[in-house]
């Protein structure tokens, strides 16, 4: 391992573990509301969509952790700059390693989560089988794209501080317009609701992880949206990070 990767390393964990100094349960509490989310909400939609709960509570653990990572990500790469404005201005931390620290950070907290979709799994006796697996390549996807995604907004971000605020907006409208808290069933692949699915970026990639972990089929849309976002993606974010990161310092 080289001497900048356990640098980084180090910074991230104490970075994550500094949040929860004089706390009694220290990390666990970031299984604390996912937890009360997925019991309550699951035992209550259950009833009132008429879906048994051994097939709603595992689609909204799994949805329900999967979406923290992404919109930690999200809603935090427009502002990960100014968050780090010390690091930045006394250059303490190179601008790739307060992005990657920050990212890792999110992973972090994630893989605590985690932990709830697997108990939920174990509860309800979903299976696990050699297709499972899959939701490993589609992790690593969504952990890519949540790399350019923090390369490119943390720039823009940094330099039109309103990009932060419409990305909050917009997190909270996608979260009622991924299928999280709610199913689609075959039934909403058409009309209005096929749009939700079909349009929304959010959707792809939650379904690459959850799909494989529930058994069902990941449609070729979702691969052929996922590889084109990761490819633009990454285009974008290394012309705004080659071209404008040295403003950064100016910006914040």
């Amino acid at each position: 391992m080289t001497r900048s990767m356990s640098r980084i390393l180090y910074l991230t964990w104490f970075t994550f573990a500094i949040q929860y100094r004089r706390t009694v349960l220290g990390p666990l509490w970031l299984l604390v509301g996912p937890s009360l989310f997925v019991a309550v909400l699951g035992l209550l939609f259950s009833e009132v969509y008429g879906i048994a709960a051994a097939v709603y509570v595992p689609h909204l653990a799994i949805g329900l952790v999967v979406w923290n990572l992404i919109a930690g990500v999200v809603n935090g790469g427009a502002t990960v700059f100014a968050r780090y404005r010390g690091q930045v201005l006394h250059g303490g931390m190179s601008l790739a390693e307060i992005l990657a620290v920050d990212g890792l950070k999110t992973v972090i907290q994630f893989l605590h989560q985690a932990l709830i979709a697997a108990a939920v799994m174990a509860l309800f006796g979903v299976p696990l089988t050699l297709y499972s697996a899959l939701a490993l390549l589609g992790f690593a996807l969504l952990v890519y794209n949540c790399g350019w995604f923090l390369f490119f907004f943390g720039v823009v971000g940094s330099r039109f501080r309103d990009v932060g605020e419409i990305v909050s907006a917009i997190m909270r409208i996608a979260f009622l317009a991924t299928p999280i808290i709610w199913m689609p069933g075959e039934a909403g692949r058409g009309g209005v609701l096929g749009a939700f699915l079909t349009y929304n970026p959010f959707y792809h990639f939650l379904e690459i992880v959850r799909a494989p972990l529930l058994g069902n089929p990941i449609s070729p849309v979702t691969w052929l949206a996922v590889g084109g976002i990761s490819v633009i993606g990454t285009v974008l974010a290394a012309i705004v990070y080659r071209g404008y990161s040295r403003y950064v310092p100016l910006w914040v």
